[in-house]
């Protein structure tokens, strides 16, 4: 029996520029039935935060992606479509000359995505059920998974207490403002994923901690302009540029600041001190009465770095 390959796409994701932002593998399976397990050992191999299974469109031409870190599945994560998204608008860019749309389906529903011609930058309608934990994040919760607030000489500054917010179930982020702690934030460094004490109905999730700083807010008219510095820690790893925990962290900080207005756009810098400079754009529209997420946006530029065939077992 000849062995069996699949041809993949890598994509660094939030930027321009080969060799920054997060990249993220697009593995194309139209042509062979992967395995839960087949799909674990292949986002292990490669090893990025994300990797992205990409399947046939449906009855509708809608394409289905699946999503692995290299330990788990996920219900959604932000940069993988986006990137799926740059990949899929350059594949069939002969057929979308009209309409630059897509719908794709993940395992926590179908998300409309677009192109922007004139900017060069997908963006996605991020799937949500915002929910702020009860219990907050305590340093209890944190410092266990962060050498930078272990061998730090004092923690003036450092929140006591940090929210605890999922974008989705099975994703959520403790939310650490370092704000006044550029210090510790310099030294952040890879480190586990916290066990954080969930309300009822929402575990199991992936958990992970976005150290943030805020630099600045302005208003454009109506639109609320917040400039964010991130870090995002979870599963040992460090992570360039995180979608859902921009989503995440742009919910909490609308909803928290809902007087401002109802119209929020983050532009948060992540990744600089990895060598990996990101740029996420995260737009959260809140509803009417200003007490719910009505919409999140996600958006981005990508970067194609390498393609080729990975062999399976």
């Amino acid at each position: 029996m000849p062995e069996q390959s699949a041809p993949y796409v890598i994509l660094d994701v939030f930027t321009s520029n080969r060799f920054k932002g997060n990249p993220v593998a697009i593995v194309k399976v139209a042509d062979i039935n992967l395995t839960q397990e087949q799909k674990q050992k292949i986002a292990n191999e490669f090893n990025l935060s994300e990797t992205v299974f990409l399947h046939p469109a449906d009855e509708n031409g809608n394409p289905k992606v699946d999503i692995f870190t290299p330990v788990n599945e996920m219900e959604f994560a932000g940069h993988p479509i986006i990137g799926a998204g740059h990949f899929l608008f350059r594949q069939l860019s002969a057929d979308f000359k009209d309409s630059k749309s897509l719908t794709v389906i993940t395992k926590s529903g179908p998300v409309p995505i677009e192109y922007d011609v004139a900017e060069k930058t997908v963006s996605a309608e991020v799937p949500h059920n915002i929910h702020i934990h009860q219990q907050p994040a305590t340093l209890n919760h944190i410092s266990p998974v962060q050498t930078a607030l272990a061998k730090a000489s004092d923690l003036k500054g450092v929140p006591e207490s940090s929210p605890v917010v999922s974008v989705v179930k099975g994703v959520t982020y403790a939310l650490v403002d370092l704000t006044e702690r550029p210090d510790v934030f310099a030294n952040i460094g890879p480190n586990g994923s916290p066990a954080l004490d969930l309300d009822e109905g929402w575990s199991p999730s992936f958990t992970g901690v976005m150290y943030h700083r805020h630099l600045g807010c302005h208003k454009e008219q109506d639109l609320v302009v917040w400039n964010l510095r991130v870090r995002m820690v979870a599963i040992d790893l460090e992570d360039p540029a995180c979608g859902s925990g921009g989503s995440s962290l742009g919910a909490y900080i609308a909803l928290s600041n809902a007087h401002k207005g109802r119209h929020h756009r983050f532009r948060i810098d992540q990744g600089i001190e990895m060598g990996r400079d990101s740029l996420v754009i995260v737009d959260v529209i809140l509803d009417e009465e200003r007490k719910k997420v009505s919409t999140i946006k996600l958006s981005g530029h990508a970067a194609f770095v390498a393609e080729g065939n990975i062999f399976v077992e």
